[in-house]
């Protein structure tokens, strides 16, 4: 028999016993490889195997771990994995059938592992028969055969099935061996454990001719990459749920950067991502667009962005994409994972922080704009992606480059909220304004309207300190370039606190509170979260946040919340929002509450936090701070829990060989 005779059994057979069939096998030949198959045709199924339309969704889960005490659930996982083990036998036939002037050796080996995949089919499929689970009973999959069935080249072949799927399943049957084992069927289990060992062998194939045939100039890692075309990536070539398994890859031949880049690799694998991106200077970006200026970086501002990028990764799901500037090294991202913080993906934009004209996202569907603040740069950035967003993604969109730019604006903010009339903000157009006001309240903040984290602001404890002259320098050129300044009455603080929100097409919901740490000048320094806010405070200001402060910012009846999120509404903005206040305390002793000190409509280190705080142990308290470089902070060892989440211990959240100025320091403690 011919070996295109019996690919094309295999294929094209409409009965599972004539597909599985290995009558013939011993008189192989391959004289006559015949014309190359065309196109991309339907396997033949029996119709209860039939695989449904393109594009029909099937959902099929794999049975959890406790499950598989029950017989008929172990059944179900092998229906799962028989599927998969038919689907590779049809597509190395079909490979056999497109590809009739490929090496002999290459056909060869590819007949040799067709038989194996259709004895682990028979394996599965009596073993499954044994549990009370017939082949067909439960939706198959068509994912492998739409993802590999394109192939044009034996590369595109080995890359896609050898190198992908077949990898993936060194992680799956090692994993699901064990967890049989464990649920007592040893059966199954010896199964599962025969067949690692065969794909050890498939994928040990597939390597040696992908590296006969990949570009000399490319390492096996950046050629692999490069001939997976999408929805197709190396995330596929890896289990979900499952250890990763690098000791089989070794044994497959695979090298050790290869297994090293493959275990960091992250992206969807279905989920439509968000997409991030940082930027630490939106309001500059505002005030000078408003202003008619271009907005020019300064370096210190350009190393704070640099060395922060990193940022949104802690705001982002597994799934979800980052738009950095350079991406952090292996050695990073491995002890970031191995503190428990699962990473997104990470996509580089070019040096004029603009999206590749090559880059993925410009093909991909994507969900939500997820930018750190909307400025005329970011939506210059990621308004070339509008039409992959999902309806839901474009109402995250302002309607042109400066549309929300009024809400990074603390004039826009001030008045807007009832707060006391001696802690009312003033808005001033003028020194003469600025005068009048630091003259009823003597120690003033003076704060111009696009600034952050502290900076454009100063502080006078007395009027005549306004006679300053760099001062007045100062102020003239904000009332030139912004118009307005913003005068606080300046308190003695004792207690400073944000409030993170999302706003949703459903209104304002909560996200939590954290604690926050300034220094005296008003700069941000760090953000606590702790599982009780008030616990360790004294008691006159632990029962005044409980009972007069906290319940202001509750969604539900909070005027301060309620009185946001109608704000929120008249311009349509949707995405995230930080409040800042702080309770100060007069001379004689007595609290008072700055209701609003500050509105973010953007994300917040504030909330980082609170993300940070999601990751690790139930019970810890967790402390944020950026901090200069060359502080040298005391590093103590990271301490785990038994799931694998940080209980203890100070992590360096960016890369410390990237960065130039800054880094962002994360504490954890019971």
């Amino acid at each position: 028999m011919e070996i295109k005779e019996y690919a094309h059994r295999v294929l094209f057979a409409s009965s599972l016993e004539e597909k599985l069939s290995s009558s013939g096998a011993r008189e192989i030949v391959d004289t006559d490889p015949g014309a190359a198959l065309l196109g991309v045709p339907t396997p033949g199924r029996p119709e209860m195997l039939r695989m449904r339309p393109r594009g029909e969704r099937v959902r099929a889960a794999l049975p959890s771990r406790a499950s598989l005490v029950d017989e008929e659930r172990r059944g179900a996982l092998l229906h799962f994995f028989a599927n998969h083990e038919l689907l590779a036998a049809e597509l190395m036939a079909l490979a056999l059938l497109k590809f009739p002037d490929a090496p002999a050796e290459f056909r060869e080996g590819l007949f040799r592992t067709l038989r194996e995949e259709q004895r682990h089919t028979r394996w599965y499929v009596e073993r499954m028969r044994e549990c009370g689970v017939t082949f067909g009973d439960l939706p198959v999959n068509r994912f492998f055969w739409d993802a590999v069935a394109p192939m044009e080249t034996p590369l595109d072949y080995v890359s896609r099935l050898c190198l992908t799927f077949e990898q993936a399943n060194l992680d799956y049957s090692k994993h699901f061996a064990g967890l049989l084992r464990e649920a007592g069927d040893d059966k199954s289990a010896r199964i599962l454990d025969s067949i690692y060992r065969d794909e050890i062998n498939h994928v040990g194939y597939g390597l040696k001719w992908f590296r006969r045939w990949k570009s000399p100039t490319l390492s096996d890692w950046e050629a692999y990459q490069s001939l997976l075309d999408f929805p197709l990536s190396p995330v596929r070539a890896k289990a979900t749920g499952a250890i990763f398994n690098a000791r089989g890859r070794s044994d497959a031949g695979l090298d050790e950067d290869f297994i090293r880049a493959l275990d960091l690799y992250e992206r969807s694998r279905g989920r439509t991502p968000n997409v991030f991106r940082f930027q630490a200077d939106a309001e500059d970006d505002v005030a000078a667009t408003r202003a008619g200026i271009r907005h020019h970086r300064r370096r210190a501002m350009q190393c704070l962005v640099d060395d922060l990028e990193i940022l949104p990764a802690f705001l982002a799901r597994r799934d979800d994409v980052v738009l950095v500037g350079r991406v952090p090294s292996a050695g990073h991202r491995t002890r970031l994972r191995e503190a428990g913080l699962e990473l997104p993906e990470f996509e580089t934009l070019d040096p004029g922080e603009t999206l590749p004209p090559t880059s993925l996202l410009r093909q991909r569907k994507l969900d939500q704009p997820r930018p750190w603040a909307w400025s005329p740069a970011m939506f210059r950035l990621l308004n070339p992606l509008a039409p992959r967003f999902s309806k839901q993604g474009e109402a995250f969109f302002p309607p042109d480059e400066t549309g929300w730019g009024q809400l990074l604006s603390k004039s826009h903010w001030a008045g807007r909220f009832e707060e006391p009339e001696s802690g009312q903000p003033r808005v001033c157009h003028s020194l003469e304004e600025v005068l009048d006001v630091a003259g009823q309240w003597g120690a003033v903040v003076i704060k111009s309207p696009w600034g952050a984290a502290g900076r454009g602001q100063k502080r006078l404890s007395h009027p005549s300190e306004l006679e300053s002259g760099p001062v007045l320098s100062w102020l003239g050129k904000i009332l030139r370039q912004q118009t307005t300044v913003v005068v606080e009455r300046w308190w003695q603080r004792a207690f400073d606190f944000s409030v993170q929100y999302d706003m949703t097409s459903r209104g304002l919901v909560q996200q939590g509170l954290t604690r926050l740490e300034n220094d005296e000048r008003g700069v941000f320094r760090a953000c606590v979260w702790q599982p009780k806010f008030c616990q360790g405070l004294p008691v006159d200001l632990a029962r005044f946040l409980m009972e007069e402060t906290l319940p202001l910012y509750a969604t539900d009846k909070g005027v301060v919340a309620r009185r946001l999120e109608s704000l929120l509404q008249e311009v349509g903005y949707l995405g995230p929002v930080g409040i800042d206040a702080f309770v100060w305390r007069s001379e004689e002793g007595s609290l008072g509450l700055r209701r609003v000190c500050e509105v973010n409509a953007r994300f917040t280190m504030g909330r980082v936090t609170l993300e940070l705080a999601r990751r690790v142990s139930d019970g810890c308290r967790v402390r944020f701070s950026v901090i200069p470089k060359s502080s040298d902070p005391v590093v103590t060892p990271l301490i785990c829990d038994a799931k694998g989440r940080l209980q203890g211990g100070t992590l360096e959240l960016n890369d410390r060989d990237l960065a130039d100025q800054w880094m962002a320091l994360l504490e954890v403690r019971k």
